[in-house]
């Protein structure tokens, strides 16, 4: 069997412990034992978590009922050829930055237009922040800043470009500040998908590489963890 051509295998996963970054009021994350090797005869843990904690994948279920659930994923929604906009500079000075159409158009000039099917990865630099209080940014009144796809850059993305899904090295796809889940609620229908909470995407070739997507197809489910690797030729 010939083996598989990749230059590189990227890994865009944070690892999952009980002290990383949880959405405000989700569950925390919980890893305990439950066999030891001296006494059962084998090793054997637990975790518990919440279906959008840490590197993960939510589909329609999530924002929209009788919708698609992580059970219900095609396989083939999780092998898809990624495309990757940084603006970390950016970002780095303005944690409320949003990506609008004028960037992605900017990108299409140098690196071509976006094509059919493709996830569109936005580098914002802020995976370096995972784990600390900068990553949510909550200031006084509750307000979360990070940044994240404009609403009018996810209609651009879906409308004119047919992209499967997005996915971001933050806490969601939209701005922090945006609490009414704009891009989400217009992104996740059918078979579109998000990637939250991903890392490494500064690895990554703008264009050129296939993301695998190792989520699990728990029945119901509007999201699951996931081992996020990248494919580079």
């Amino acid at each position: 069997m010939p083996a598989l051509n990749y230059g590189n295998i990227i890994d865009l996963t944070h690892p999952i412990n009980s002290a990383m970054t949880v959405w405000p009021g989700d569950p925390k994350v919980s890893l305990f034992p439950l066999n030891q090797l001296e006494k059962d005869g084998f090793n054997l843990g637990g975790f518990s978590m919440g279906e959008h904690t840490g590197t993960h994948v939510g589909v329609a279920a999530h924002f929209h009922d009788h919708e698609t659930t992580m059970d219900k994923l095609l396989p083939s929604s999780l092998l898809k050829p990624c495309m990757v906009i940084d603006h970390s500079s950016e970002c780095e000075s303005n944690a409320d930055f949003e990506l609008t159409p004028d960037h992605l158009l900017q990108w299409e000039t140098i690196h071509g237009m976006i094509p059919n099917g493709c996830i569109m990865l936005f580098h914002t630099g802020w995976s370096k922040y995972f784990s600390s209080e900068k990553y949510l940014g909550k200031d006084d009144s509750n307000i979360l800043h990070f940044p994240g796809f404009s609403l009018e850059a996810t209609r651009f993305l879906i409308v004119h470009r047919n992209i499967a899904g997005l996915g971001i090295d933050t806490a969601g796809i939209e701005p922090g500040k945006d609490s009414n889940f704009g891009c989400n609620k217009v992104l996740l229908h059918g078979q579109r998908m998000h990637l939250e909470n991903l890392t490494n995407l500064g690895q990554l070739p703008a264009i050129g590489a296939h993301i695998f997507i190792g989520a699990l197809p728990i029945e119901g489910a509007t999201g699951s963890p996931a081992r996020v690797i990248a494919l580079v030729p």
